[in-house]
Protein backbone atom coordinates (compact mmCIF):
# COMPACT_ATOMS: atom_id res chain seq x y z
CA UNK A 1 0.00 0.00 0.00
CA UNK A 2 1.43 3.29 -1.16
CA UNK A 3 0.41 6.78 0.47
CA UNK A 4 0.20 9.84 -1.28
CA UNK A 5 1.93 13.29 -0.36
CA UNK A 6 -0.65 14.55 1.07
CA UNK A 7 -1.27 11.21 2.94
CA UNK A 8 1.54 11.22 4.64
CA UNK A 9 1.71 14.68 5.88
CA UNK A 10 -2.10 13.81 7.27
CA UNK A 11 -0.12 10.83 9.33
CA UNK A 12 2.53 13.27 9.83
CA UNK A 13 0.03 15.90 11.30
CA UNK A 14 -1.74 13.30 13.43
CA UNK A 15 1.43 12.21 15.13
CA UNK A 16 2.31 15.65 15.96
CA UNK A 17 -1.15 16.18 17.49
CA UNK A 18 -1.05 12.68 19.61
CA UNK A 19 2.33 14.04 20.45
CA UNK A 20 2.09 17.60 21.74
CA UNK A 21 -0.73 16.02 23.76
CA UNK A 22 0.86 13.26 25.63
CA UNK A 23 4.38 15.18 26.08
CA UNK A 24 3.14 17.54 28.69
CA UNK A 25 1.37 14.60 30.61
CA UNK A 26 4.78 12.89 30.75
CA UNK A 27 6.88 15.45 31.48
CA UNK A 28 5.56 15.74 34.94
CA UNK A 29 7.00 14.76 37.93
CA UNK A 30 5.90 12.19 40.14
CA UNK A 31 4.19 13.55 43.11
CA UNK A 32 6.06 12.04 46.24
CA UNK A 33 4.45 10.25 48.99
CA UNK A 34 3.58 11.85 52.49
CA UNK A 35 6.45 12.13 54.95
CA UNK A 36 6.56 12.67 58.53
CA UNK A 37 9.40 14.92 60.40
CA UNK A 38 11.00 13.86 63.98
CA UNK A 39 8.78 15.06 66.55
CA UNK A 40 10.24 17.86 68.81
CA UNK A 41 10.49 17.80 72.74
CA UNK A 42 7.79 20.51 72.51
CA UNK A 43 5.97 19.59 69.55
CA UNK A 44 1.92 18.92 70.20
CA UNK A 45 2.09 15.99 67.66
CA UNK A 46 3.59 14.42 64.78
CA UNK A 47 3.78 16.25 61.86
CA UNK A 48 3.24 14.55 57.97
CA UNK A 49 3.53 16.83 55.03
CA UNK A 50 1.56 15.92 52.19
CA UNK A 51 2.81 16.90 48.99
CA UNK A 52 -0.57 16.38 47.15
CA UNK A 53 -2.25 18.50 49.01
CA UNK A 54 0.00 20.94 48.21
CA UNK A 55 0.45 20.67 44.67
CA UNK A 56 -3.71 20.71 44.60
CA UNK A 57 -3.38 24.41 45.99
CA UNK A 58 -0.42 25.66 44.33
CA UNK A 59 -0.17 23.70 41.16
CA UNK A 60 3.34 23.97 40.50
CA UNK A 61 6.07 22.22 42.77
CA UNK A 62 8.10 25.51 41.68
CA UNK A 63 5.66 27.22 44.03
CA UNK A 64 7.87 25.65 47.27
CA UNK A 65 11.11 24.57 45.47
CA UNK A 66 13.49 25.87 45.03
CA UNK A 67 12.59 29.52 46.47
CA UNK A 68 11.61 28.39 49.69
CA UNK A 69 12.67 24.49 50.52
CA UNK A 70 15.60 22.46 48.57
CA UNK A 71 14.22 19.53 46.24
CA UNK A 72 15.32 16.70 48.65
CA UNK A 73 14.09 16.14 52.40
CA UNK A 74 16.57 17.28 54.80
CA UNK A 75 18.43 19.58 52.24
CA UNK A 76 16.71 22.99 53.77
CA UNK A 77 17.91 22.49 57.10
CA UNK A 78 15.57 21.57 60.38
CA UNK A 79 12.30 23.10 60.27
CA UNK A 80 11.68 25.04 63.42
CA UNK A 81 8.05 27.17 64.89
CA UNK A 82 10.66 29.84 65.42
CA UNK A 83 11.77 29.73 61.64
CA UNK A 84 8.11 29.39 60.18
CA UNK A 85 6.65 32.69 62.53
CA UNK A 86 9.74 34.29 61.14
CA UNK A 87 8.02 33.77 57.63
CA UNK A 88 10.84 31.35 56.65
CA UNK A 89 10.16 27.55 55.55
CA UNK A 90 5.86 27.15 56.31
CA UNK A 91 5.87 30.28 57.23
CA UNK A 92 6.56 31.59 53.58
CA UNK A 93 3.19 31.18 52.60
CA UNK A 94 1.63 30.07 56.05
CA UNK A 95 0.87 33.50 57.07
CA UNK A 96 -2.42 34.57 57.21
CA UNK A 97 -1.95 36.47 53.81
CA UNK A 98 -0.84 34.56 51.24
CA UNK A 99 -4.09 32.93 48.61
CA UNK A 100 -3.76 29.30 47.34
CA UNK A 101 -6.63 28.01 45.40
CA UNK A 102 -8.75 31.04 46.45
CA UNK A 103 -8.47 30.64 50.28
CA UNK A 104 -6.00 32.48 52.45
CA UNK A 105 -3.64 30.49 53.52
CA UNK A 106 -3.76 29.72 57.52
CA UNK A 107 -0.52 31.13 59.50
CA UNK A 108 1.51 28.87 61.96
CA UNK A 109 1.28 30.97 65.36
CA UNK A 110 -2.65 30.52 65.49
CA UNK A 111 -3.17 27.77 68.17
CA UNK A 112 -6.68 27.41 66.41
CA UNK A 113 -4.67 25.76 63.40
CA UNK A 114 -2.06 23.56 64.95
CA UNK A 115 -4.15 20.10 64.59
CA UNK A 116 -3.83 20.91 61.05
CA UNK A 117 -0.23 20.00 61.00
CA UNK A 118 0.36 18.07 64.16
CA UNK A 119 -1.11 14.91 64.60
CA UNK A 120 -2.03 13.36 67.86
Amino acid sequence: MKLSRSGIWLLVAALVVVLAGVGPVLAQPKIPADFGFDQGKDSPGKVTFSHSKHKEAYEKCSACHTKVFKMKKGQTGKLTMDAMKKGTQCGACHDGKTKAADKVVFTVDDKANCEKCHKK
